[in-house]
Order: structure tokens, then sequence, then C-alpha cells
């Protein structure tokens, strides 16, 4: 999961994930470079509304799913450890800019920067 960096500062816990207004929303900017930027590593829309909008990877390759909503970005797949791969490498490399934090909820921890 992919938040803004203020969600992994303002908050010890992950308590924040049972309040979605603890989640403050991606300004307008971040939302439009994440959108562009899951398009560019080849993630298909398939769903688009006001709220959110639903991404597969490569049509559907490792059954990788991606929703970009308001406040977050979050992962999924199935148990295939490529997907399971592949969505941990492209979490990681969202949080190049600083802007990001990557919460990782197989390991139930913030990703340590480097």
């Amino acid at each position: 999961m992919l938040f803004r960096k203020e969600v992994k500062d303002q908050n010890k816990g992950f308590e924040f994930l049972e309040d979605d207004a603890r989640i403050p929303d991606f300004t307008d900017e971040q939302f439009e470079k994440l959108k562009q930027r899951l398009l560019s590593y080849k993630f298909e829309i398939e769903q688009e509304d006001k709220d959110a909008i639903v991404f597969n990877f490569k049509g559907g390759l490792y059954g990788i799913q991606v929703t970009l909503y308001r406040n977050q970005v979050s992962f999924h797949s199935g148990f295939n450890e490529h997907g399971v791969f592949e969505i941990s490498q492209t979490a990681s490399e969202f949080t190049d800019t600083g802007e990001f934090a990557k919460l990782d909820m197989q390991e139930g921890k913030w990703e340590e920067e480097f």
C-alpha cells in the first residue's frame, strides 16, 4: 500500500487504517502523477470513476490488480510469487520521489528509506 509520506510520519501504529479521515488525500497533482506512472509501467485501466481507478497489469498478468484511491494505492495479487515480487518492486519504486511511503502489510511495517 502506498500513502502520502505524512501518513507514516503522523501515525505510530496502524489504527489509521480503520479511520479513513486520518488518511489525507493525494493532491490532484500527486493523483495524476500516480495514474500516469502506473500507465507507464504497463498497467491498464479496467474501471474509472470519481473515487478510484482500477488497473490490471499487462492484461491480467500474474493476477495483479491495483486500485488508485484518492488517499492510497492498493496492490493485490493472487498467491503468485511473480505477482508478489512485481507488486513489491513497483510499490518500492514509487517511493523514489520522497512523496510517498510504502506500507508492507505482509511484513506489518513501513518500508525503510534508503
